[in-house]
């Protein structure tokens, strides 16, 4: 049991230190992809409703909600349809396109780690917008069916 202790607790205190590590880079990519969105994103889409020039990103981020349940999944969905937009690859449905257009190569050329950052962000802020109660009914519009 003496030694057991010991070594559960450095086991307890290495895995809490990861995950402060990794709650840490996490917002840090985040704050990072919010920071592409104002630079680059924001000339075309707002962040709530109404829609500018193209669809709000909390609706982006509900679509891809409703697409994916993997978080690593859609975010490489999400830099993938970024470099290179496509209908086949877009999650929204058809009525966006034929509304707004498909989104246009970016002019601004975005680094690897910008694509990612912000991919990482537009995935986020659905979860963090949805835990504000004041926006459950616009979130339950994305709710999996």
């Amino acid at each position: 049991m003496k030694i057991i202790l010991p070594s559960l607790i450095i086991f307890l205190l290495l895995n809490l230190s990861q995950s402060v590590l990794a709650a840490e880079r996490d917002q840090t990519l985040f704050n990072q992809g919010k920071t592409v969105y104002e630079k680059v994103c924001s000339a075309c889409h707002n962040y709530l409703p109404p829609p500018k020039n193209a669809p709000p990103m909390l609706g982006v981020s509900g679509h891809y909600h409703q697409t994916f349940t993997d978080r690593e999944q859609a975010v490489s969905h999400i830099a993938n349809f970024i470099q290179q937009p496509t209908k086949e690859k877009s999650k929204l449905p058809p009525m966006a396109i034929n509304t707004w257009g498909l989104m246009p190569p970016l002019a601004l050329p975005l680094s690897a780690e910008e694509v990612q950052a912000v991919s990482y962000w537009v995935w986020e802020i659905y979860n963090i917008e949805c835990a504000e109660p004041t926006k459950l009914f616009f979130c339950q519009h994305f709710q999996r069916k």
